[in-house]
């Protein structure tokens, strides 16, 4: 089955607050799953342009220092019956912004400790950058990068 292709990107944003690391987490308004920051790259973007322009749109936050780290995942879905096949490039960076809410698409946010993150987001492919993303900050920041 063909489909169609899409290409979105996002970040990875972790704060360090009292001592410990969060993260940050959104719940989408279409279909209302909880996920990081990410959209569409849009023409002549690179994938770390569109991340930041995402960040910037979804959560306000235009402060960010990225973090050598960047993770692609694939996955397919249907949408109004047609089959997408969905490439998206994760970039890791921390922020010391809150964030404010677009509540045009998004329903909540929410920082949270690594063990909450992980029980909370929707996907186990978000799971799995989650992780290697921890990984990555735990050894000092020098992950590779890498696809699924």
């Amino acid at each position: 089955m063909r489909g169609e292709f899409e290409r979105a990107a996002g970040y990875v944003l972790f704060r360090e607050r009292g001592g410990r690391r969060e993260y940050l987490l959104v719940r989408n308004k279409n279909g209302r799953h909880w996920g990081f920051p990410k959209g569409r790259i849009e023409a002549g973007e690179s994938p770390e342009e569109a991340a930041r322009r995402e960040v910037a749109e979804e959560v306000g936050i235009r402060d960010l220092r990225p973090i050598p780290f960047s993770r692609t995942i694939n996955y397919s879905f249907i949408r109004n019956g047609k089959l997408i096949h969905k490439e998206v490039t994760y970039f890791l960076a921390e922020t010391r912004e809150e964030g404010t809410l677009n509540a045009q698409e998004l329903v909540e946010m929410q920082w949270l400790p690594f063990a909450r993150a992980l029980a909370t987001l929707t996907y186990p492919e978000q799971r799995g950058v989650l992780k290697e993303a921890d990984e990555a900050l735990t050894r000092g920041g020098d992950a590779p990068t890498g696809k699924t």
